[in-house]
């Protein structure tokens, strides 16, 4: 499992199988959880950060990365319906 990979999982532990095996099979939803996991990261380094701009950019990384939960549950769910 990737590093990237593993944010996902930490989030959504309920859900670790699913989203192994979904992240296996499907290129996309593999982007998704890459896209958050660097989110995740990049997060946690301005969360760290003395810069100035830190406060409106944890806030940006955190709308992108609350986007990305809900399109990565969705895309779940989709597995699931058969869609």
């Amino acid at each position: 499992m990737s590093d990237k990979l593993r944010h996902v999982v930490e989030r959504f532990p309920d859900l670790a199988g699913m989203i192994k095996q979904h992240s296996a099979d499907n290129r996309f939803f593999r982007s998704l959880c890459e896209d958050y996991g660097e989110a995740v990261e990049i997060l946690r380094g301005w969360e760290a950060s003395n810069s100035g701009r830190r406060s409106k950019r944890t806030a940006a990384c955190r709308v992108l990365i609350a986007d990305l939960e809900q399109e990565i549950l969705l895309e779940l769910q989709n597995r699931i319906d058969g869609v």
